[in-house]
């Protein structure tokens, strides 16, 4: 998986919020109007830095796509479900995401706090062109 800056919709920015949204740092301009979509795949992916802490809060991840930047009017692409802190530990993967077709000129993604604050937590998400997909294995162990 390689990152590049021009496909950045956080470096470890802070989700944590009282109950709303959280708009991603950058707003990726696929530079006409048309549907990037369509062709090759290509994915939104997502990994928790600092881990989200707030009793009871839930975050989903929601992609926003609009054909002026100023999002007066998006169309909303739900990424991932309400998910619970318990399972936005520090390092965790939170989201591969094939880009679906049918999108506008501009895409951001949206972190959707809901059921209480979360006072910690930070994400980095990006658009690649693949998703990493390696396995860790246990070590330590010798082969006969």
């Amino acid at each position: 998986m390689i990152l590049d800056t021009q496909e950045t919709f956080s470096e470890g920015q802070s989700i944590a919020a009282a109950a709303g949204d959280v708009v991603s740092t950058n707003v990726y301009d696929t530079g006409a109007a048309h549907d990037v979509g369509i062709g090759e795949p290509l994915y939104l992916t997502g990994r928790i830095g600092t881990a989200v802490a707030g009793v009871g809060a839930t975050v989903q991840a929601v992609l926003q796509t609009d054909d002026n930047v100023g999002f007066s009017s998006p169309r909303e692409f739900p990424i991932t479900g309400a998910v619970g802190v318990a399972s936005l530990g520090a390092n965790a993967g939170f989201f591969n995401y094939r880009l679906p077709v049918g999108l506008e000129r501009y895409l951001r993604i949206v972190y959707r706090v809901a059921g209480a604050t979360t006072t910690a937590g930070t994400v980095s998400a990006y658009i690649v062109k693949d998703v990493q997909a390696n396995v860790s294995y246990a070590s330590g162990f010798t082969v006969a």
